[in-house]
């Protein structure tokens, strides 16, 4: 499984006496070589082991301090012996689909282990049909290696093989398609996995080298066992840390056996002339380039491409619907406290209207009086213009005179107006004309002189609305008796 490149990443090989431990840098340059940086061995105390991660990890951290390791990442490698290994045929599928169907053979073959048992598998490239492995450990080793790397204050990228790491390392650099057997042998125990390039195709656990009569024929029973080479040519890559010489091997073995080392593996050795003594920590380095490198891990049990699927608590119509349920309900309760905000706003506007209620009728009566004196200042004599017109309209013939005159302000009817509050009220309005209203009363001789000043009148400009009242007494031959009313508009004078 591909993880996210680091800069500098330690590889903890964890074995059966010592955990081996390699700081990889990642090449400064696209193209360049990853750089081993630090090797080391944690040779176990008497009282400890990896079954006491807690211990384990403070430890580690100061073998790290003193050996003057700086990555903080760290890939941690399990050994073989730790796997359940399973073998299986696969259909052309895509990457999703096959991990469905590895999914359920994995429940389906270890259904009362599932529990306590984490699975990942590894697989080559491409959707043909092909033979991947279904590799299981037992989770306390992963929890086990979490928990030494947080005592150890590292943060833990992987947890893989590292038979199936240092596999996919030699056969990467050997060229990516070729088969070979790469056989790690240590004081403890040994590892040996069939490579068909970077993918492995079988992992075996093995007996430690000595004594080594015994060690040769468990090596020729695990290759029996192992799949048969495509080009039908095979050589065993050795990775020795036991002494063991490659050239005798491979003769007891009756196979080509070539002693790995470790630029082999597209790296930079802090000491290449020491590369035997390097060759003891081949997994160690091989689980850090695959932090550094663009490879990877192929098995990962820390993040699990076969774990199961977290099921939802809640089914997810149930969960739209209560997120809808929670904001109809929010929206409801913002809609009534704003509509109590609104509702206190309209009362308090009503309370003050009601308040500028008599302000507002006494300001409007004030208004009105003063605009009616306003027609009465002294530069603006309408009355005594209204009667010099009228004198000037009589004729002087000594038998035409007025009687009575009776004039009057033009007050236009109450306008209803709605003041500030919301009620209606009748506020008086200033008249928009200074007009008079008249009625004159008179004598004259006869019914002709009485038309006469009728019209008379009606030819004046100042004179609006002239009409006759009616006449009197012109029957009798005697004075005629007459009225005439009148709306007078007089003109607008600048005191």
């Amino acid at each position: 499984m591909t993880r996210s490149r680091e800069k500098k990443v330690l590889g903890l090989a964890i074995g059966e006496r010592s955990l081996f431990a390699a700081e990889v840098a990642a090449a400064p340059a696209p193209g360049g070589v990853p750089a081993v940086v630090r090797l080391a061995e944690m040779v176990y105390p008497p009282t400890l082991t990896p079954a006491q991660p807690a211990e384990m990890g403070k430890a580690l951290a100061q073998f790290l301090r003193e050996n003057d390791f700086s990555a903080r990442a760290a890939i941690v490698g399990i050994p073989a012996k730790w796997l359940v290994v399973r073998p299986k045929d696969v259909p052309p599928a895509d990457p999703d689909t096959l991990a469905q169907m590895l999914r359920l053979e994995a429940e389906a073959e270890f259904s009362t282990e599932l529990k306590d048992m984490v699975y990942d598998f590894a697989a080559g490239d491409g959707d043909a049909a092909r033979t991947v492995l279904l590799m299981g450990t037992p989770r306390r080793h992963v929890e086990a290696a979490q928990a030494m790397c947080a005592a150890a204050r590292l943060r833990l990228l992987a947890v893989t093989p590292s038979a199936v790491a240092l596999g996919a390392a030699t056969g990467r650099a050997a060229g990516g398609h070729a088969d070979a057997l790469v056989l790690a042998v240590a004081a403890g125990g040994s590892e040996m996995t069939a490579q068909h390039g970077a993918t492995p195709g079988a992992v075996r656990h093995l007996r430690a080298p000595t004594p080594q009569p015994a060690f040769v024929s468990e090596v020729r029973r695990a290759m029996s066992m192992m799949p048969r080479p495509t080009n039908g040519t095979r050589e065993i890559v050795l990775w020795d840390g036991a002494g063991l010489d490659a050239a005798a091997l491979g003769e007891q073995l009756g196979l080509r056996v070539r002693a790995g080392d470790l630029p082999a593996l597209g790296v930079t050795a802090p000491d290449p002339s020491a590369n035997g003594e390097g060759r003891r920590y081949a997994s160690a380095v091989a689980l850090a380039l695959a932090g550094v490198g663009p490879g990877g891990v192929a098995v990962d049990f820390l993040h699990s491409r076969l774990a199961a699927p977290r099921e939802a608590r809640f089914p997810r119509w149930a969960v739209i619907s209560a997120v809808a349920a929670v904001c109809l309900v929010a929206g409801a309760i913002f809609a009534y406290i704003d509509l109590r905000r609104q509702r206190a706003e309209v009362a308090a506007m009503r309370v003050k209207a009601d308040g500028l209620k008599g302000p507002v009728a006494t300001a409007g009566a004030f208004v009105a009086k003063v605009s009616f004196a306003q027609a009465w200042h002294g530069g603006d004599p309408r009355y005594l213009a209204c009667v010099l017109d009228l004198t000037r309209a009589i004729p002087e013939d000594g038998v035409t005179y007025a009687t009575s005159l009776i004039l009057r302000e033009t007050v236009p009817g109450p306008s209803r107006a709605t003041p500030a509050g919301g009620s209606s009220a009748d506020v008086p309005k200033p008249p928009e004309v200074r007009t008079l209203t008249g009625q004159l009363f008179a004598k004259t001789a006869d019914q002709q002189r009485a038309q006469l000043l009728l019209d008379t009148l009606r030819r004046l400009p100042n004179f609006r609305d002239v009409k006759s009242g009616g006449t009197a007494g012109a029957d009798r031959g005697r004075e005629v008796s007459f009225s005439v009313s009148f709306t007078y508009v007089p003109v607008r004078q600048t005191p």
